[in-house]
């Protein structure tokens, strides 16, 4: 039978930490939640056991020393009780994995909303600036006034929808303290990322502005700004929403 250390893939030397970690690794890959193999259950069972031993110190030394598991106590464990403790930790397994995989679904779920309204934001800006189209150029006053309406609720969604990405994947740098040091869990400094969001915007505009100029001719710089600045937050407030409609319909 193969050690407990070659069944986790690390060394007789290997911290908690990195137990632990081969641990979580495994369990993804072998749970029987995200493993159809019929060999998976087992396997997925013998890395239970294997973390269990090797995580508590006392029974490490004691696996060590005898090349035996053994419970808490040190004692020789009966069938009954082996089967009795592997429920219990594949129990407690089943639900930090579940916790594992729903983690990693809010956190693809929060990257696509934010590629969505940066890239959203990005492109309609490009294609508005290279187009120009007139912002009032419909005589009919009912779909000014929603276009009007549209515009106002886009304001709204664009900034809120910012602030939200930003407050997820961003942190405001403390003060410097003398006493104190803390890092943050978050990847990206916020003047960073508004510098991100502002360049690409910027880009977008003036490429726009560039290409619109060689293909279509003479252009009113003015109305193309005011075009840009007035249908971008719309085409944003459109793909969200349907990006919501379909995120609701796949987790039905």
């Amino acid at each position: 039978m193969a050690s407990l250390y070659a069944i986790l893939g690390v060394d007789r030397t290997a911290t908690q930490t990195e137990i632990k970690s081969a641990y979580r690794r495994l369990a993804r890959k072998y749970h029987p939640d995200v493993n159809d193999d019929p060999s998976a259950a087992a396997r997925f069972a013998q890395i239970t056991d294997a973390y269990h031993t090797l995580i508590d110190s006392e029974r490490r030394k004691e696996y060590d020393r005898t090349g035996r598991m053994a419970s808490a106590a040190g004692e020789n464990i009966s069938p009954q009780a082996r089967a009795a403790r592997r429920a219990y930790y594949q129990s407690r397994a089943d639900k930090i994995v579940n916790e594992w995989l729903e983690r990693e679904r809010e956190e693809t779920r929060a990257r696509g909303k934010a590629v969505y309204t940066t890239v959203t934001l990005f492109f309609s800006t490009f294609m508005v600036a290279v187009t120009r189209p007139s912002v009032f150029e419909i005589s009919n006053i009912f779909f000014r006034i929603a276009l009007v309406v549209l515009f106002g609720f886009g304001i709204w969604h664009l900034f809120k929808s910012l602030n939200e990405h930003l407050d997820h994947y961003t942190y405001r740098p403390e003060r410097i303290s003398i006493t104190r040091t803390s890092k943050s869990a978050k990847p990206y400094r916020r003047s960073v990322a508004w510098g991100f969001v502002l360049t690409g915007y910027l880009l977008s505009l003036l490429t726009g502005i560039l290409i619109g100029m060689i293909t279509f001719g003479k252009a009113t710089l003015v109305d193309s700004i005011f075009a840009v600045l007035f249908y971008p937050p719309i085409a944003v407030l459109i793909v969200d929403i349907v990006y919501k409609i379909n995120a609701h319909f796949e987790s039905m």
